[in-house]
């Protein structure tokens, strides 16, 4: 087993963006295709 978790599994991406709610916006926003005056907040 690797030293680092595995951010595709659920507990380690829960507890990823679950403490860093800015981090999971600015995700959804570089992932998501919005128009340029649309985005997550």
């Amino acid at each position: 087993m690797g030293r680092y978790l595995d951010p595709k599994n659920d507990m380690p991406f829960k507890r990823i963006f679950g403490e860093h709610p800015e981090l999971l916006k600015s995700f959804l926003n570089a992932l998501m295709p919005f128009d340029d005056n649309r985005y997550v907040e």
